[in-house]
């Protein structure tokens, strides 16, 4: 297994060449154009990486994981500070969960389509709005609890392995539900990070979230809300409370079960 020059941890045959453009960027600039295109063993015939034989590092796979994530766009980049803190604490990178991680890599490269969310809901409240004009307002109506969210994601592949709002709702019927109106626009002036102090509370607010994304921690800040809605749009889960179930309603263009 490749170890690398300059830190001397143990690397992925794949991910060298990515680990040489952070760890010694002096170095990656003087490589020629071209070297993307090298084989692995290329790098290290070169010199830019030992070869240690027979060494296993016990946390080669949560490094891996790790490096996969580092520096792609679908991370914010405070998670990606936060992933890169983990991989220089090796109790940190002890206690990290690689596998969760890695399924939440994949959920997270799903392609976003903007006005286009889904829900997964039980087979009791399908049955209880499937028919009525307004199922959002019928939802509320069905479950009739203080505070609750009407939660959406914009992506099947989250809601498809979690749910709506965590991973723990495994099962259900997903509904597939298009805007005529993107959402995030409409209620720009009041979506929250759904962890920040006071908006689960706050009827008037929209919470967002990325559980069931790769992240390290909650959003609990307008940065974090921030990094999620711009300058390119991460996927994300949007929470709505009755009071929006009119206006929700007035922009659905279509509500299927998939």
């Amino acid at each position: 297994m490749p170890g690398c020059r300059k830190c001397g941890i143990e690397i992925a045959p794949s991910f060298l060449y990515r680990h040489l453009s952070k760890c010694a960027p002096d170095t990656f600039a003087e490589l020629p154009p071209h070297a993307k295109y090298w084989a692995p063993h290329e790098l290290v015939k070169r010199g830019y990486f030992n070869q240690f034989p027979g060494i296993q590092d016990p946390l080669k796979l949560k490094k891996d994981v790790i490096w996969e994530a580092l520096g792609e766009p679908w991370i914010r980049k405070s998670v990606d500070t936060a992933l890169t803190t983990i991989l220089s604490s090796p109790h940190k990178l002890q206690d990290f969960d690689h596998a969760a991680f890695k399924t939440r890599i994949f959920i997270s490269q799903d392609v976003i389509q903007p006005c286009v969310y889904y829900r997964k809901m039980s087979q009791g409240e399908w049955d209880a709005v499937k028919s009525l004009p307004n199922p959002f307002q019928g939802t509320f109506n069905h479950i009739n609890t203080d505070h609750y969210r009407y939660w959406m994601s914009s992506s099947l592949r989250k809601v498809s392995a979690f749910g709506n709002a965590n991973a723990t709702d495994a099962e259900g019927i997903i509904v597939k539900i298009t805007f005529s109106q993107d959402p995030l626009l409409k209620f720009a002036l009041r979506l929250a990070a759904h962890q920040k102090p006071g908006v689960q509370a706050d009827a008037s607010k929209v919470a967002v979230h990325r559980e069931g994304f790769a992240e390290i921690g909650n959003m609990s800040t307008d940065t974090d809300l921030a990094e999620v809605l711009v300058p390119t749009r991460l996927h994300h889960n949007l929470g709505f409370t009755s009071t929006q179930a009119a206006e929700l309603n007035g922009i659905k263009q279509t509500f299927v079960s998939l």
